[in-house]
């Protein structure tokens, strides 16, 4: 086997051929994390109009969200319940993103005068 073959349990792979879509995912994870920095300021100006903590969970804005995720993972071909995992994942950062970067800015304390657990019964977690 020469250097460009991989041993597999069933085989061989062609490691030439998995080196070049390993390149293809890397750039495909470059232009994620560029997005993902986009989304972040714009995350961040959205923060920057609530201006506290507790404007920041809108159950409505969200659901409309993943409809939208969902519509656009059928147009792509990705399953729905997937893109669905992976953005209630992601709402769920950018939740915590903008309570922290409205705490930072405004000094204010998240959840004030809310005790045992009452957050989680306004959405946040």
């Amino acid at each position: 086997m020469d250097d460009s073959m991989i041993a597999a349990k069933d085989g061989a792979i062609d490691g030439a051929e998995l080196a070049a879509v390993r390149v293809k995912i890397d750039r495909v994870d470059r232009q994620l994390v560029r997005l993902l920095a986009v989304r972040k300021s714009l995350v961040e100006a959205a923060a920057q109009i609530k201006r506290y903590p507790r404007y920041v969970v809108d159950a409505d804005r969200n659901e409309a969200v993943q409809a939208n995720v969902r519509r656009c993972a059928r147009e792509f071909g990705l399953p729905e319940a997937f893109a669905e995992r992976v953005w209630r994942f992601l709402t769920e950062l950018w939740i915590r993103h903008q309570i922290e970067w409205m705490v930072r800015e405004s000094g204010e304390t998240p959840y004030a005068g809310r005790e045992n657990g009452e957050h989680r019964a306004a959405g946040l977690r």
